[in-house]
């Protein structure tokens, strides 16, 4: 009975807010109620022929198929009038419900749109539906408000494909980037070249897990697919019938393995490679040769012909310049063209190839790799590392998606549940997609003219089914498009309110695989003194959780359980006596929805510890700052970004603050090594003691060519006293040639600290 009026209360408090809060995802950016209601549960009208077609196929379906409501041509009330406005902006429309519904509109796109936004206001239930009495008046922010998906690494049907942007056009996307050509496979038909889906197509086995596992292990088994031409025309004038352009991407000269086996010849060594089932990024890459640029002219030839869009993506990110280096052809084209270094000869490369788009009427678009050596003028830029290339290319006057991996990378985990399926790693919930603004901080306003909007990127490492895909991009594509179509978009909590009450049944009726992470008890950390506090959030405001503490010290199991816990109370744990370890398991069961998660604790004398960082970690992997590193939980491989702190500095420095001078008999420390994501284990260590954090006496220094153990652990012995210890990390310059990420500055993953 209590789960019963607990379940009541959140739900009224939740309707209660609602009659304020729109219940249309984007907000659009004016939403008036007014008194009354209008029932639509015999039906609407409307004469077909003043609505275009498309807005008319989706109304008409949408009415039968989820509501059971007809969509008549008879002249009788309650009716749909329309209004085409010249003179209003792009995409505008407007929605008045009164006696009837009145929808005006620009552009046949915007008679889409609020097509989908009437569809999103229908409220009721099986045969009684109705609309409140309102106005809403909406135009985007962005032309630009994109959906990616890697269809490379893993193969995904044309119905598939369909489905994909179905969704994504009820919440107005428009842009669908498709990722086409990659190191695992070539999966669009070139007639020209046959052999680049008779063999760059198929891979003959694909590795196991995920890719830091070790040993590795292969399912040895045939894998790929391709479309067709027509398959192609198809799916882009299913896209347009959505108000929908899709954006090809044809890879080069970088992640090109899969067109490498089909024709070697291309390559610099001119040897044979089959496809690759294993991730990464490769050192062959297409030769700069003039073969090379021609054949990759040839096949933008037949790429331009299928897709009518204004860009054509061309990839440009991670090309080592490995094979490039050694390799008598490149070193040529250097020489003839007066280049200064690799760097500029792959620029050669994308000019050449912007050049013949130029020709064919295509703009050029690729990763902010390709600013390196030069930008052609034509170009747009993806900024992907972060926002910094999408600054430097708006600088220079250059078009610009933001697509930030610290915001719009959708592969990787959207919570700490132990039971989120595989991802690639990374940290990236909810809230956080929510925060993300294509305009980056401190940008001026001319430059910010040149942001054409953003992006998420779903790349499918370890996404093999389409059920997956659905799931980490729903609802994180909500928060998304939130940042890309308002002007002024409400807080986090208003949409998340919006969200649960209204989106998450609306994606079930469409069978959208949508993520239930944000259902999971969230603990969050805080220090407090002597120790640590816990508490636990959920979706809901109200939320209540069962907590179960079960801890073992000294051959001693205590066990303490907290029963219907509030999302503003903690449990507060204290350090470890007399600096020995003891281990907790914290088992957090949410009430009503019954998500049951498991933390596990190793406790110590410093946990909680203030620990001040010297080198900020970056903002990609900083979840909870330095706490991370004192609060108790040890990073796990595969690893989550929320469990470690990640630098991309060749030297990081923090100070731990004990308090009061302490006997320390050794530090332990864990590293992170995962040398295909360009996490690599450091050089040196250096430990320093102070008394006053002014004067430092070195206590300890120490290479670290290996950890101790398995989990990166890496311990050190001491016999000392200090009341504060700095600890000195220095890491490679730049990773070697020969190495994943080489010539770049390798990350550094750092968690649990502990001094005894």
């Amino acid at each position: 009975m209590k789960t019963l009026l607990f379940i009541l209360a959140w739900t009224i408090g939740l309707n209660n807010f609602a009659q304020q809060q729109c219940p249309i995802i984007p907000t659009p950016l004016d939403y008036e109620v007014f008194k009354g209601e209008l029932n639509i549960s015999k039906g609407l009208s409307l004469n077909d022929s003043s609505m275009p077609l498309q807005s008319f196929k989706l109304l008409r379906e949408e009415l039968s198929t989820q509501f059971n409501i007809a969509l008549n041509e008879v002249e009788k009330r309650p009716k749909i009038l329309l209004k085409r406005e010249v003179n209003a902006s792009k995409d505008y429309y407007s929605i008045t419900i009164d006696k009837d519904i009145e929808i005006v509109y620009s552009s046949d796109a915007s008679c889409f749109y609020a097509v989908n936004s009437l569809l999103q206001l229908i409220e009721g239930e099986r045969v009684k539906w109705y609309l409140k009495k309102s106005k809403v008046v909406d135009s985007p922010k962005f032309e630009w408000r994109g959906l990616h998906l890697d269809v490379s690494r893993h193969f995904f049907s044309v119905d598939e494909v369909k489905k994909f942007i179905r969704i994504m056009a009820m919440y107005k996307f428009n842009t669908f980037h498709w990722h086409l050509t990659d190191d695992q496979g070539w999966r669009i038909e070139i007639k020209k070249y046959p052999k680049l889906t008779e063999v760059g197509a198929y891979r003959d086995s694909t590795v196991d897990g995920h890719y830091s596992r070790s040993p590795r292990t292969y399912t040895v088994k045939k894998y790929g697919g391709f479309y067709t031409q027509e398959e192609i025309k198809e799916l882009v004038a299913y896209a347009q019938s959505k108000y929908i352009t899709i954006v090809p991407e044809i890879e080069m000269p970088g992640h090109s393995r899969a067109a490498l086996a089909a024709y070697p010849e291309l390559s610099c060594s001119g040897l044979e490679n089959p496809v690759p089932g294993l991730w990464g990024v490769f050192d062959d890459i297409y030769c700069s040769k003039e073969e090379s640029i021609l054949f990759m002219q040839n096949v933008l030839e037949e790429v331009v012909e299928m897709f009518p869009s204004e860009y054509i993506h061309i990839g440009g990110d991670e090309a080592p310049k490995t094979r490039w280096k050694s390799c008598s052809n490149c070193q040529d084209v250097i020489d003839s063209n007066g280049l200064k270094d690799d760097h500029e000869l792959q620029s050669y490369f994308i000019k050449r190839i912007d050049q013949f788009l130029i020709k064919k009427g295509k703009k050029l678009i690729g990763w902010d790799e390709i600013l390196e050596g030069g930008l052609s003028p034509n170009a747009a830029v993806m900024s992907w590392r972060g926002d910094q290339g999408g600054k430097e290319a708006a600088s220079q006057g250059h078009a610009v998606v933001m697509s930030p991996n610290t915001h719009c990378y959708f592969d990787y985990y959207q919570s700490s549940h132990p039971d989120e399926p595989l991802a690639i790693g990374g940290y990236l919930p909810l809230e956080k997609v929510y925060q993300f603004n294509p305009i980056p901080e401190g940008m001026s306003a001319i430059d910010a003219a040149f942001v054409l909007g953003g992006q998420a990127n779903l790349w499918s490492e370890y996404m093999s089914e389409m059920s997956q895909v659905e799931y980490m991009t729903y609802p994180r594509a909500l928060a998304l498009i939130q940042s890309l179509w308002c002007f002024s978009k409400p807080s986090y909590t208003e949409f998340l309110n919006v969200y649960l009450l209204k989106h998450e049944d609306y994606l079930k009726k469409h069978a959208v695989n949508y993520a239930k992470s944000i259902h999971f008890p969230q603990m969050n950390i805080r220090r407090a003194e002597g120790g640590i506090n816990l508490n636990f959030t959920g979706a809901y405001e109200a939320s209540k959780f069962e907590v179960l503490l079960e801890q073992s010290k000294d051959n001693l199991n205590r066990t303490l359980y907290y029963p219907n816990l509030g999302s503003q109370d903690s449990i507060f744990i204290s350090k470890a006596i007399d600096s020995k370890r003891s281990d907790l398991n914290v088992k957090v069961n949410s009430i009503p929805n019954a998500v049951e998660v498991n933390y596990n604790f190793v406790i110590t004398d410093n946990l909680g510890a203030n620990v001040e960082l010297i080198t900020p970690a970056h903002p990609k992997y900083n979840n909870n700052g330095s706490l991370n590193l004192v609060d108790g939980i040890c990073g796990k491989t595969p690893w989550k970004g929320s469990e470690w702190l990640g630098f991309n500095t060749s030297q990081i420095v923090f100070i731990i603050d004990l308090e009061q001078k302490k006997k320390l008999r050794g530090f332990r420390i864990g590293f992170l090594e995962d040398n295909g994501s360009w996490i690599y284990l450091p050089k040196k260590i250096k430990l320093f003691k102070s008394k006053d954090k002014v004067n430092w006496e070195k206590l300890r220094e120490a290479d670290l060519n290996a950890c101790d153990s398995q989990f990166g652990m890496k311990e050190l012995r001491l016999k000392s006293k200090a009341r504060y210890v700095k600890v000195e990390v220095s890491a490679m310059d730049l990773i070697p040639e020969g190495n994943d990420g080489a010539g770049h500055v390798p990350w550094t993953f750092i968690d649990e600290i502990e001094l005894f």
